[in-house]
C-alpha cells in the first residue's frame, strides 16, 4: 500500500500542475497607437519551458515590430509578419492548447484595421489632391456660364440676333470687348459670340458647384450649346462653301516650277513673266 501511494503521489502532482490555470492577466498591457487602444500580451520568455520558449519569443518579437511596419506606404513586410505570427500561434497551440494565443491574433487584427484605415485616408487624401489639381487646370484661362440658359448673341448688343443657347456649367474662354464693358466675347468649341458679363462666372467657386456638378466636369471639359435654326443654316452654308473651295483648289492645275541657269527657281505667272520664288520649290 505504501509503495502504491509513493508511486501515485508524484503522478497526481504532475496532473495537478498541468491542469492548474495560469493567470495571464498580469502580463497584459494597453498601448494606444494612433488613437486606438490595443491589448498586448507579453509573457516572460522563460515562463513556459523550452518547447514554447522559441515560439513565444519569435511571436512577440514580430508583434513588437508591427507599430512601425504598418505605417509603411508599401507594407509587404507587415503582411509577411502576420503570416509568421499566425504560424507561431499555431505551433504554440499544438504544444499548449490553454495558452491564450487569441491575444496575439487580436493584436494582429487591430494593426490590420489601423493599416486599412490609414490606407483609406491616404486614398482620400490622394483623390482630393488630384481633384484639386484637376480643377486648378480646368480653371486656368476659362470661365463658366452661371445661369441655367444663356442666349449667345452675334454682336455685343441686346437686340442682335442670337446664334443659340448655352447652358449652365458650359465652360468658355471669355475676352473683354472694347467700348462695351457690360459685354464679353466668348469662344467655345469652334463657336464665337457675345454675352453679358454678369452671366459669366470667372471663378469656379462663384457657381457653388454641387457634387453632381463636380462629377460632370471631372468627365472632361464640356459645353452644352443649342444653336438656332438660322445659325445652323449659316454653318451648313459656310461648310458647303469651304468644301467647294477645296474641290476647286484640288481640281486646279498644279503650278510648274523651273530652275534657271544660275540656280534660281521660278514659275510663269498669268502675265507670261518669270516670277522667282524660294529655291526649295524646285527641289
Amino acid at each position: 500500500m505504501k509503495t502504491f501511494i509513493t508511486v501515485l503521489l508524484p503522478l497526481l502532482l504532475t496532473v495537478a500542475a498541468r491542469t492548474q490555470t495560469t493567470d495571464f492577466t498580469k502580463w497584459l498591457k494597453k498601448k494606444t497607437v494612433d488613437g486606438k487602444e490595443i491589448t498586448m500580451l507579453r509573457v516572460p520568455e522563460t515562463e513556459f519551458g523550452p518547447k514554447l520558449l522559441g515560439f513565444i519569443s519569435l511571436a512577440q518579437h514580430e508583434l513588437n515590430r508591427l507599430p512601425d511596419l504598418y505605417r509603411l506606404s508599401f507594407n509587404h513586410m507587415s503582411g509577411d509578419s502576420y503570416k509568421e505570427i499566425e504560424g507561431y500561434c499555431q505551433k504554440i497551440e499544438m504544444e499548449n492548447a490553454s495558452f491564450p494565443v487569441h491575444y496575439y491574433r487580436d493584436e494582429m487584427k487591430a494593426f490590420k484595421a489601423l493599416k486599412e484605415e490609414m490606407d483609406q485616408k491616404e486614398l482620400a487624401r490622394k483623390k482630393a489632391a488630384e481633384e484639386k489639381e484637376f480643377f486648378a487646370k480646368l480653371k486656368a484661362d476659362f470661365a463658366w456660364v452661371s445661369g441655367d440658359t444663356l442666349m449667345v448673341r452675334s454682336r455685343p448688343e441686346a437686340k442682335s440676333p442670337g446664334i443659340g443657347k448655352i447652358h449652365r456649367l458650359s465652360y468658355i474662354r471669355a475676352y473683354e470687348v472694347e467700348d462695351k464693358e457690360d459685354w464679353v466675347q466668348i469662344d467655345f468649341g469652334g463657336h464665337s459670340g457675345y454675352v453679358l458679363r454678369d452671366d459669366i462666372a470667372i471663378d469656379w467657386e462663384e457657381l457653388e458647384p454641387s457634387k453632381e456638378d463636380s462629377m460632370t466636369l471631372q468627365r472632361g471639359r464640356y459645353y452644352d450649346f443649342t444653336p438656332t435654326a438660322a445659325y445652323t443654316a449659316q454653318l451648313k452654308k459656310a461648310a458647303a462653301e469651304e468644301e467647294r473651295a477645296m474641290r476647286a483648289a484640288n481640281a486646279a492645275p498644279r503650278r510648274k516650277y523651273y530652275t534657271g541657269p544660275r540656280g534660281g527657281c521660278y514659275f510663269i505667272n498669268s502675265n507670261g513673266n518669270k516670277q522667282y520664288v524660294d529655291r526649295s520649290y524646285c527641289r
